[in-house]
């Protein structure tokens, strides 16, 4: 079941009033955030909120927030952020990004309780590579695994002993994360389509299409095969 399938069923089931007018995306940014992870996620999500949804469906919205207006990511570039963290906890998805900032931001309560209080209340949480870091410790995946780099695992133990490392695209429930093996497709990116195929599946075909870009984990690239067949 998609997001917007579930608020709509919660609608006629008197949960909510009506169906949502948007899906909010919130991708989280810190300094030390890897360019490519948030970016690549961002670049696909992106173009997605601009394919019209079927049948009066809810709309993708995206944003980008951080506790501070500026962050630097991992290579030098300064990004001002549309929206700070009040965003997550409107959030239906939040992605959290990887970085050589991502140890210290685990450490940080700020980041790490809107992401708890976040997945309590029904959000979707996805973490590309050491971003797991970052939400092993809000404590959502305690006895459950992600995925992260080969070279974090230690670091993902640090963080949570209790969070198996694990590698490739790991959907578990509300919880997705991706790392930790070689593919010619970009983690990110790859990871963009998956959180597509859960939340706007109508959206993947049209923007793998505009972005000559195949996913090769996941959901989305099987639901790819499926159409080409």
């Amino acid at each position: 079941m998609t997001i917007a399938q579930s608020e709509r069923g919660a609608a006629r089931s008197g949960g909510r009033a009506e169906a949502a007018d948007a899906i909010d995306v919130v991708l989280l940014a810190y300094d030390g955030v890897d360019a490519l992870d948030l970016f690549g996620v961002h670049a696909v999500l992106a173009k997605a909120s601009a394919v019209p949804a079927p049948d009066g469906g809810a709309r993708l919205c995206v944003a980008i927030a951080a506790a501070s207006r500026a962050v630097t990511t991992s290579c030098g570039v300064e990004l001002t952020c549309g929206a700070t963290l009040d965003a997550i906890e409107r959030a239906h998805a939040i992605v959290v990004p990887g970085g050589r900032g991502a140890a210290d931001a685990a450490r940080r309560p700020s980041l790490a309780a809107p992401l708890a209080r976040a997945h309590t209340r029904g959000a979707a949480i996805y973490a590309v590579c050491s971003g797991a870091l970052i939400v092993a410790a809000s404590g959502i995946a305690n006895g459950r695994r992600l995925a992260i780099h080969h070279d974090k695992r230690q670091s993902l133990r640090d963080v949570a002993p209790c969070v198996e490392p694990a590698v490739g695209l790991v959907a578990d429930g509300r919880l997705c994360s991706v790392g930790g093996d070689a593919s010619p497709s970009a983690k990110a990116t790859d990871l963009a389509f998956q959180l597509l195929a859960d939340v706007a599946p109508y959206a993947v075909a049209p923007v793998a299409a505009r972005m000559e870009l195949r996913p090769g984990r996941g959901a989305a690239a099987a639901r790819l095969l499926e159409t080409a067949a």
